[in-house]
């Protein structure tokens, strides 16, 4: 068992429960009750730790795990005999005479952490449980202060704030206040990250129940508390997952798991530090909104998002609603809306936002401060406006200004697909742009083919090794059709966890995603593996001709992961990084699986 293995449950106003195996808390965005206060996602740990400690005739038991600056303790990761993520994360602990099941669940649309534990065996003669919180921004840590952390007994809770923060923990046993600090707790995973990684935490008081029954249920929350059993929120909680029918287990436990990610009219890139991003939202709509049938969540999302274009261009992202520098997200909304008509028919959906889709594409070829039109393909003026975007103060790492492949394989798939629709809609397609389609056509093909190579930038010219035109032959519309003949230029990006972003060749790859926000930035897109591109990649093998297979024998390992991180070391082994779990990971597994591999079986 990987004890430091990390879970979570999530629900649709994005707040969350989170923690290691062993209930160490391994870094800073780790928390019980851990919630978002505002519209740009803004989280907040309330509840760090809740931990438990068993008297047996004298002999205490902790089932606590810490890290602290040079030890280990307690070891309650030592009773610790099994652990289950889905369909609850699920722990099973075993003293020798006892045994306890804790399960942690979120309610899905409440603020609502329920804890339950069934023992069975010799009865401890008392429980306790020592709730030690924080309040503070998940980004930072605390240290012991004169902050008033403030405790006070309600009907049916006791209530902890600081401020305008506050949580409750339901009446359990009888409570009895301490005010200590706890000193030192390390997080090792933000320690090797170059991050804050050292706190205090301050324990108000403790919950004591004496000769406790044989189940015990914790609810933890800031409103009011739900008038529902354990059983009944983690019955809801399950119902809210995505299904999908395919004999395929892994596949199932992917759709089932891609529902972490859905927040009201939105996606949540990644957990932690994500809100939604319009780019990786409407790369995941597919997969994970119509291919399990949430159509009218997916027709929220593009409203949504259609009600912020401004100038023809849709934001990079919902956190920060006036940042409109990326030259791709407003191409990334067509696609979107494309596909969910593929899936819905939904003509209505596309009557409305017709408007929109047509202002993009007249905002591209009217041209503005961040791109234009240049030779009938797309030229990017600044240098951090695609998905390879990674910046550390004034250093940018993968600077794409020029004419990028996957921008310009995007352009043509904007105009194919509003053309399609428009006719759909039996509305006329505007003439200079029914003009341009063919040129971006041929421009393409001769800037960007190189005899065996295919550039990544054009003007100028980069032939840097990249995944980037895999688009030219995945999209709804591709560019380019003859991808087994390219299939060896690919080679040294491919591996079973997904395409390397730099070639390993390069003088600038970077293997490991480590240390401080500089070095992991200068990996991030220079060698980095993500996972996200094995969906292009098996959209263009397939219409390559390649063995289906082979290609899902070959990615059976990320496919069978219990969490899909965000990206993996580029170097073997190959170990996870970044978000523990990221939408588009999910999400192209997902797509590709179900359009790609399933349906030609």
């Amino acid at each position: 068992m990987n004890f430091d293995e990390e879970w979570l449950v999530s629900n649709r106003n994005g707040s969350y429960a989170s923690s290691s195996v062993s209930f160490s808390n391994l870094r800073t965005y780790h928390g019980i009750f851990v919630k978002k206060v505002n519209d740009r996602y803004d989280r907040y740990v309330l509840l760090s730790k809740l931990f438990e400690e068993l008297d047996f005739q004298g002999r205490k038991v902790s089932l606590d795990t810490n890290y602290y600056r040079d030890v280990v303790y307690p070891q309650g990761y030592t009773f610790l005999n099994k652990f289950e993520q889905v369909p609850v994360p699920t722990f099973l602990f075993d003293t020798g005479e006892t045994k306890i099941v804790k399960k942690v669940v979120i309610d899905p649309e409440e603020d609502v952490v329920v804890i339950n534990y069934r023992i069975t065996g010799v009865k401890p003669e008392q429980l306790r449980l020592y709730p030690l919180v924080a309040f503070r921004n998940y980004h930072y840590v605390i240290r012991q202060s004169q902050r008033e952390i403030r405790c006070e007994e309600e009907e049916n809770a006791y209530k902890f704030s600081l401020d305008n923060l506050y949580f409750r923990i339901s009446k359990i046993g009888v409570f009895k206040k301490d005010g200590l600090w706890y000193y030192n707790f390390r997080y090792p995973v933000d320690e090797a990250r170059g991050s804050n990684h050292e706190e205090d935490l301050y324990l108000p008081g403790h919950f004591e129940i004496n000769e406790p029954s044989d189940e015990i249920t914790v609810f933890i929350y800031s409103e009011e508390p739900l008038k529902l059993s354990f059983e009944e929120v983690e019955k809801s909680y399950v119902k809210s997952r995505s299904s999908v029918h395919t004999g395929n287990r892994k596949v199932r436990s992917l759709v089932r798991e891609s529902t972490k990610f859905l927040v009201r009219g939105n996606i949540i890139a990644g957990y932690y530090w994500f809100g939604p991003w319009s780019r990786d939202a409407f790369i995941s709509l597919p997969g994970i909104l119509l291919i399990p049938k949430r159509y009218s969540e997916a027709r929220e999302l593009i409203l949504n998002y259609y009600k912020m274009i401004r100038n023809g261009l849709v934001p990079k992202t919902v956190t920060d609603p006036d940042n409109y520098d990326t030259a791709d997200s407003s191409l990334w909304f067509i696609y979107a809306v494309y596909k969910y008509y593929q899936y819905t028919g939904d003509l209505d959906l596309v009557r409305m936002v017709c408007p929109g889709l047509l202002g993009i594409l007249d905002a591209y070829v009217k041209g503005n401060d961040l791109f234009c039109i240049d030779d009938f393909l797309v030229l990017v003026k600044k240098p951090q406006l695609t998905w390879m975007d990674a910046r550390t103060g004034d250093t940018i790492f993968t600077p794409r200004t020029g004419k990028p492949v996957e921008i310009n394989a995007l352009w043509y798939n904007a105009l194919e697909s509003v053309k399609f629709l428009c006719g759909k809609l039996g509305t006329e397609f505007p003439e200079n742009l029914e003009s341009v389609v063919p040129k971006v056509r041929e421009k393409f093909h001769d800037k960007f083919l190189k005899g065996n190579s295919i550039l990544d930038v054009a003007d100028p010219d980069d032939y840097s090794v990249r995944p980037n035109s895999l688009l030219a032959f995945s999209l709804p519309y591709p560019l380019l059709d003859n991808f087994i003949e390219y299939r060896d230029y690919f080679e040294e990006l491919v591996t079973p966890y997904g395409l390397r972003s730099l070639s390993r060749q390069d003088k600038r790859y970077v293997g490991r995603y480590e240390g401080d926000q500089f070095h992991r930035d200068s990996a991030y897109h220079n060698g980095s593996i993500w996972p996200w591109l094995v969906g292009p990649f098996i959209t263009a093998s397939v219409r390559g001709g390649a063995d289906l297979k082979k290609l899902l024998s070959y990615f059976n390992k990320l496919y069978s992961m219990p969490i899909i991180p965000e990206i993996f070391d580029g170097d073997p082994p190959h170990a996870p990084k970044g978000c523990i779990i990221q939408a588009w990971s999910y999400a192209e597994l997902i797509r590709a699986y179900f359009e790609d591999l399933r349906k030609q079986k």
